[in-house]
């Protein structure tokens, strides 16, 4: 047996080795179907299939709250945690982690650094497995409100802030001018919120760990032996219905989701990383058509060859054993080549993932990966040989040797050659009009208007050591409004000092950026004199602190009133946007009106409206719209910096300002509003742009099976086109018959293309923005595209159809 599948081999190279053009052909044709799957198998692998890195973590559920329509999914009350995890029977461990970043100043050894602090219970870390490299985690004790100031280094804060020194265990380091002692170091490995660089028990929370107003926690447990996931959504349902009849106020509204635990961005690139391994599915099909048409051809020229091994006593299987161990080898040496271009593609992959997408990040070939790889290629092998190798043995074998070294044609395989021409037709069509909604989708969010001029802003972080939550609880109103009235005013004259550099045209800052991606400052709200609506649940409003200078630096259009002056920074003043200005006073007569955003708290704020201005998208351009309220007086950290040319430039000049006033206040996060905009974009962009890549592939690929079959069938029909042109027949008739055989065939793939794309269509539906699933502008024009992209290819093959000579055929036949 192994003899002969040796010598099976040894006969299948020396033919591949014969004919140099079609094992070229035929090896980069498999090699970009193979090379294509195996890159984006790599990354389905490392991001959808690959377990999380926890113990159990199928047994492992994160626990949130909802507050339909606003907040589909948002963290949990402190109150509601703690009263959980000490009712709830489900779960044999509950852990908590603080769900929105926090900043602080890092000041001492080494220039200020602005550092992105995590919140976690005692109970987390050693239920996802993370074993501090050095000291130790947190314990119980540190999970109570004024608990002793400790943190744990992540391990990248540590790598590069302390040169990965184990000594630094039992020092202090500074933030925000206050001195936390670290205990412990965080290993590599661990992904929970990613952007951490150290982390804070929950006792150092800045809030009333037992209230139940803000929602900043996420719940993460581990299901009991035996414990459905059911089981535990009905339970922790029960226990939220119990806190809304203990807490109405705080608590209406509110519902639960409980889901298995998963990696947040992995699970925003399920869709695109599934809608993107169906294409190149598609790719290899196609490619995998193309090499059958190739082998039928080949086989075709072979078949007085094959006749006369039959007559001489080779047996059917012998020989189907041998063409098929031909087209897997060949299968395996795409393969090979293959694996190359998807190591090359996943360099430039991973160039264009976006920042955010960081599950993507360590995505390469591993034995998984190269397993699927040889799986391909020996199923391509298979596939790709069977059909030729049956069809070679159907043939008339008596009528082969009979006409001589010619060979012998028939209508079975012209028939074959047509529907796989159909099929490459009909499939190439799938992942063309996927990348055409995509692409027209992508086209509809750049169109949006964000509300703002973004050319010429120059945007940058400059955080001072801030207030906690609770010095500032302990203050009253008018405290309150004193200590932002001091903190804009130093703000104001950072702003003037910079106003003044020969570039600047304007001045502004924000606590938080439009276009972000994270919830961070939203609160409840009542109007005064209208009732609660939705049976009494309060509407939220993104809550933003801005200066003097933020709306025209912006060029935020004002609707209605006025905007900010210093004098507001003593009273309880509020701008809102015209969506919530329209929405809660159509009648347009929002001004002089009063808002209470205090409303769950003891004492009310009343707000006065004093100005109206335009609509921003705080979400990304694609995000629905908000009810947006700006307060003035406070530190504004992010400043915005309108410049007369290129706003990079300013840069430098900038920071020395900024640096003169205080030394000691970081600097990060500078970009441009362009570069803002271009990054909340991306993850669309990546979508669309890889599609797009993949069907451009699919299409040339069809193009070139289109064109092979038809110069085939053009060779094969040369004495009945010399016949035709010899009876009368005109040359550009002759070519109008190649031409119409081919819209033929493209005609019924790209309906049966069109069908199978209306089915799979629907799935595209979370990945589009401003157009249906069904856009006829897409259909109409990809089926158009592949219908030109057809004729193009078999124009060549018309043409040589139209030089045919009618006496050289004739005397041929």
């Amino acid at each position: 047996m192994l003899d002969s599948f040796l010598g099976d081999t040894r006969y299948g190279v020396r033919n591949l080795v014969r004919t140099p053009g079609f094992t070229a052909v035929a090896l980069l044709t498999l090699a970009l179907g193979i090379g294509a799957n195996t890159a984006i198998f790599s990354v389905v692998e490392n991001v959808l299939l690959k377990p999380l890195p926890y113990p159990q973590p199928e047994n492992l559920v994160e626990i949130w709250n909802t507050y339909p329509p606003q907040i589909p999914k948002g963290g949990l009350s402190p109150g509601d945690y703690a009263d959980w995890h000490q009712q709830a029977t489900s779960f044999s461990e509950m852990g908590a982690y603080g769900e929105i970043s926090k900043g602080f100043n890092l000041t001492g050894d080494g220039e200020p650094q602005r550092v992105l602090v995590g919140y976690a219970s005692s109970d987390l870390f050693p239920m996802l497995g993370a074993r501090v490299v050095a000291g130790r985690s947190f314990v119980p004790e540190e999970n109570r409100a004024g608990s002793a100031p400790i943190v744990i280094l992540g391990h990248r804060l540590w790598q590069r802030r302390f040169g990965g020194d184990s000594a630094v265990v039992g020092r202090t380091v500074t933030l925000d001018n206050k001195r936390y002692t670290v205990v412990g170091i965080l290993p590599s490995g661990f992904q929970l919120l990613r952007w951490a660089d150290l982390w804070m028990p929950l006792g150092q929370f800045d809030d009333d760990l037992t209230e139940h107003i803000h929602h900043a926690f996420v719940a993460i447990a581990r299901l009991k032996p035996g414990v459905s996931l059911s089981q535990a959504r009905d339970e922790i349902g029960r226990l939220n219905q119990q806190e809304a009849i203990t807490y109405p106020d705080a608590h209406k509204g509110f519902g639960v989701l409980v889901q298995k635990l998963q990696d947040p961005s992995a699970a925003s690139l399920r869709s695109t990383l599934l809608l993107l391994f169906g294409a190149v599915g598609l790719v290899l099909l196609i490619a995998c058509a193309n090499i059958v048409n190739l082998l039928l051809v080949r086989n075709a020229a072979r078949e007085r060859e094959i006749a006369i091994r039959i007559a001489l006593g080779a047996s059917p299987w012998r020989l189907i054993r041998q063409l098929l161990t031909e087209s897997t080898l060949l299968s395996l040496l795409g393969g090979v080549l293959g694996v190359f271009f998807a190591i090359a593609g996943l360099k430039a992959l991973m160039a264009l993932v976006p920042g955010d997408l960081a599950a993507m990040n360590g995505t390469g070939l591993n034995g998984w990966v190269l397993g699927f790889a040889i799986a391909v290629c020996l199923a391509t092998g298979l596939i790709c040989g069977l059909l030729p190798a049956a069809r070679t043995l159907k043939t008339n074998l008596a009528g082969v040797l009979k006409q001589g070294s010619k060979g012998a044609s028939s209508s079975g395989r012209h028939k074959t050659h047509n529907l796989l021409v159909i099929s490459e037709i009909a499939m190439a069509l799938v992942p063309l009009i996927s990348a055409g909604l995509l692409l027209r989708s992508f086209q509809h969010v750049l169109e949006v208007d964000p509300g703002f001029r973004a050319d010429h802003i120059l945007t940058m972080e400059i955080q001072q050591p801030a207030l906690s939550f609770t010095q500032i609880n302990g203050l009253s109103q008018e405290e309150q409004l004193k200590v932002g009235e001091k903190q804009s005013l130093q703000f104001e004259q950072i702003a003037e000092r910079i106003r003044t550099l020969t570039g600047v045209k304007e001045v502004g800052g924000i606590d938080d950026l439009p276009l972000g991606n994270e919830l961070r400052q939203a609160s409840r709200f009542v109007i005064d004199g209208q009732p609660f609506l939705a049976a009494g649940a309060r509407p939220i409003a993104q809550t933003r602190t801005v200066s003097l200078g933020y709306f025209s630096a912006l060029g935020i259009p004002l609707r209605a009133g006025r905007t900010f002056t210093e004098d507001d920074w003593k009273v309880f003043n509020l701008v809102i946007n015209e969506n919530m200005a329209r929405r809660y006073w159509p009648q347009g007569d929002a001004i002089g009106k009063r808002v209470d955003f205090c409303s769950l708290d003891p004492k009310p704020c009343w707000f006065l409206i004093i100005g109206i201005v335009g609509n921003v998208h705080q979400f990304g351009l694609d995000a629905g719209p908000t009810f947006d309220a700006y307060f003035a007086g406070g530190w504004t950290p992010y400043l915005v910096v309108r410049t007369a040319s290129d706003p990079i430039s300013e840069a430098a000049a900038i920071t020395d300002v900024v640096h003169k006033v205080d030394p000691n206040l970081p600097i990060t996060r500078m970009t441009t509003m362009d570069g803002l905009i271009s990054d909340s974009i991306s993850p669309r962009r990546f979508s669309a742009v890889l599609v797009g890549i993949f069907a451009a592939l699919a299409l040339l690929l069809a193009a070139i099976g289109i064109y092979g079959v038809m110069s085939y069938s053009v060779s094969q029909r040369r004495q009945e086109i010399g016949l035709r042109i010899a009876l009368g027949a005109q040359r550009t008739n002759v070519r109008g018959m190649i031409l119409g055989q081919t819209l033929k065939l493209t005609l019924i793939g790209v309906g049966l293309g069109l069908t199978g794309a209306l089915v799979l269509a629907r799935f595209l539906a979370s990945l589009l923005f401003g157009i249906g699933s069904y856009d006829p502008v897409t259909l109409l024009g990809v089926a158009l595209l592949l219908v030109g992209v057809a004729l193009a290819a078999s124009y060549i093959p018309a043409r040589r159809a139209m030089r045919v000579d009618p006496v050289v055929s004739l005397r041929y036949e």
